[in-house]
């Protein structure tokens, strides 16, 4: 009787917590009776103050700068990674080098276009696959014009002139154009004997220097025209 009428007395004291904006939360039961802890509702629904509400935002603008800072710092990493003969590497010289690649390279596309123009049929940019194609001029007795394109190399027109000793081919004139690691030869060649036999062993001369294997860390970006 005496625990029965502790537990009326308990629940009246709840519901008068309860409206005054506290409950309670039983935690443990004794022999005499039980106990309780008592926690503000109104603490749990109470409104954020301006100063919360003002370190929140602070908070998420600090999140959000850390974002952008640590995009910026990849972007920087990039070009790091590509710049060619980078001797610093403080952010003012990284920006300073790009500015002025980018500027060698619009020099550099423009010289091409004067270069290419009027004979765009000669002279264009080198493919992004290797290829190889070999045809007889029409306007000029017994010259073969070789046009190919593979990636850049270091040897890579010695190569080509070593085999061009085998076949007994005879240079005329040649063009190079180097664009972003990948060259585009076009070469005219005269005194080849046996007619179409000759074309056919140019063509596997050749294709041994366009085949060869890229060794790592000798091809490097580099954007340049040469002409002979």
């Amino acid at each position: 009787m005496a625990l029965l009428r502790q537990l009326e007395h308990e629940m009246q004291q709840f519901r008068s917590n309860y409206v005054s904006g506290t409950y309670t939360i039983q935690n443990s039961f004794s022999r005499g009776g039980i106990t309780t802890d008592t926690t503000n509702l109104r603490s749990l629904f109470k409104p954020k103050s301006k100063a919360e509400t003002k370190q929140l935002n602070a908070k998420k603008h600090s999140e959000a700068e850390r974002r952008r800072r640590k995009r910026i710092n990849d972007q920087y990493r990039t070009l790091r990674s590509v710049l060619p003969n980078l001797i610093k590497m403080d952010k003012a010289t990284v920006l300073a080098e790009t500015v002025r690649q980018v500027r060698e390279l619009r020099k550099t596309v423009s010289d091409l276009e004067a270069v290419c123009h009027g004979s765009n049929k000669d002279c264009v940019f080198p493919s992004g696959v290797d290829k190889l194609s070999l045809e007889r001029c029409e306007d000029d007795k017994g010259v073969v014009k070789v046009t190919f394109s593979c990636e850049d190399r270091t040897g890579l027109m010695s190569a080509v002139a070593r085999q061009l000793r085998a076949v007994k081919g005879r240079l005329v004139r040649s063009k190079m154009v180097t664009v972003g690691g990948r060259t585009k030869v076009v070469l005219w060649l005269q005194g080849l004997e046996g007619g179409n036999e000759g074309m056919v062993m140019v063509r596997r001369a050749l294709n041994e220097v366009i085949d060869k294997p890229i060794l790592p860390g000798i091809m490097k970006m580099r954007w340049r025209t040469r002409r002979w």
